[in-house]
Formats: C-alpha cells, sequence, structure tokens
C-alpha cells in the first residue's frame, strides 16, 4: 500500500510540474478573468448612459419645434431606418 501511494505521489509531483500546468494551478487566472468582466460592466454601463443622454436631448430638441417640421424629420428618419424613399408632401 505504501509503495502504491509513493507512486501515486510521484506522478502527482510530476503531474503538477509538467509544462503543460505551467506549474500554475487553473484558479490563477480567475482574479483577472474577474477583473476583465467588471471593466466590460463598467464600460457597457458608460455606453447604455451616453445613449439615454443623448435620447433624451433628442427628444427634448424635438419637442420644442415646429409641429410641421418635427414630423417631417420624423418622417425623414423612419423612412431611412425602413430603407424606403421619403415621398414629400
Amino acid at each position: 500500500m505504501a509503495h502504491l501511494l509513493r507512486k501515486i505521489a510521484i506522478i502527482g509531483l510530476i503531474a503538477v510540474n509538467s509544462p503543460v500546468h505551467s506549474g500554475k494551478p487553473a484558479d490563477a487566472d480567475l482574479p483577472q478573468a474577474a477583473r476583465q468582466a467588471t471593466e466590460t460592466a463598467r464600460s457597457e454601463m458608460r455606453n447604455v448612459a451616453g445613449s439615454l443622454t443623448a435620447a433624451r436631448e433628442a427628444a427634448e430638441i424635438l419637442a420644442g419645434m415646429d409641429p410641421v417640421l418635427r414630423e417631417r424629420i420624423l418622417h425623414a428618419a423612419a423612412s431611412a431606418v425602413v430603407g424606403k424613399p421619403s415621398t414629400p408632401r
């Protein structure tokens, strides 16, 4: 039994120090991956906040326009999104 345990220990030691594992456990990259995920989430939140601010500013500008001009601008924007040519009124 002692002989078997010694062989298992030797095999384990060789496996841990092998170049495949680079001498590091697999969990060593976990903090870096968590840091990258946090940074990605922060940048996405900044992008969302910027988009919401731009949408709010555009809505405020449109609200202050003449109703006929606002209708033309919204119609042109909707036509551009759909891809159909706009018809003049």
